[in-house]
């Protein structure tokens, strides 16, 4: 009798040690995750309605690169500028500036040192505003990054499962290349020059005015990157371009590696 009260108070004991552990574990985990989404929380903004990645550096809409992640913030790497040799169509929409956005476009501002003066007063219903410029046409870029003037460019991403294409900044403007944009029939992004793009402002098929990217102050973009599928030749091919919380089209894989298919020799 005096064995079995033993073992039983004894498997209580523990049983109680056991769920102690695993609440303390728990707690752990939640304290984790509250940690993490916060940090997640100070890299991003929304932007109508999309999650956009914080910057400081002047990030250039179409340019190829990696994200380059710290404990408490992110820095980008530009590897490459494709040659565009078709216009690619974009979009532009206007967002109104709040407290936090103001304030990082404030910091952004100060390490791009561009001269975009822009005042915010919290207390007035009219707000200054900013644009998401973002690619429309995706097939064009698809269809560029495959031509033989960026073979390098298009090795760089299969090479590199963490690569990506710029498809949208926030870009902060004066007034007047604001209203240019905002009374544009068109916007296209165009390769000017030896090695960078303007934006090629359009009104009854006559160009009406570039704007340089060096003329704003870029303070958040989205990346996409490449969806790889082989072929029955057992070439890969570069088939869409998806953004982070997007999946790739069916048997297409963001990494080469993975869409490489097992070659059975006695197939060919």
């Amino acid at each position: 009798m005096l064995a079995d009260f033993l073992n039983s108070n004894s498997t209580l004991i523990l049983y109680s040690l056991y769920m102690k552990f695993k609440a303390s574990q728990l707690l752990k985990c939640i304290i984790c995750l509250i940690v993490l989404s916060s940090i997640i929380q100070c890299k991003t903004i929304a932007v109508n309605g999309e999650q956009q990645t914080l910057t400081k550096q002047s990030i250039i809409i179409g340019s190829i690169g990696i994200d380059k992640d710290f404990i408490a913030e992110r820095d980008y790497n530009t590897i490459a500028l494709p040659n565009y040799e078709n216009p690619i169509n974009v979009t532009a929409s206007l967002v109104a500036f709040n407290k936090r956005t103001f304030k990082l476009y404030s910091e952004a501002k100060n390490i791009q040192s561009q001269p975009v003066n822009i005042s915010y007063n919290d207390t007035l219903d009219e707000k200054p505003q900013y644009l998401k410029i973002e690619i429309i046409d995706r097939l064009e870029v698809l269809n560029s990054l495959k031509t033989k003037t960026n073979d390098d460019a298009f090795q760089f991403l299969k090479d590199n499962s963490r690569s990506h294409v710029i498809t949208s900044v926030a870009i902060a403007l004066d007034k007047l290349n604001i209203e240019a944009i905002t009374n544009a029939q068109e916007i296209f992004l165009e390769t000017s020059g030896v090695k960078t793009y303007s934006l090629n402002l359009y009104k009854d098929n006559s160009l009406q005015k570039k704007i340089f990217f060096n003329e704003g102050v870029v303070f958040a973009y989205q990346s996409s990157s490449p969806c790889w599928k082989q072929n029955d030749k057992y070439q890969l091919e570069l088939i869409d371009l998806v953004e982070d919380n997007d999946k790739c089209p069916n048997n297409s894989f963001r990494s080469s590696n993975r869409a490489k298919k097992k070659i059975n020799y006695f197939k060919l």
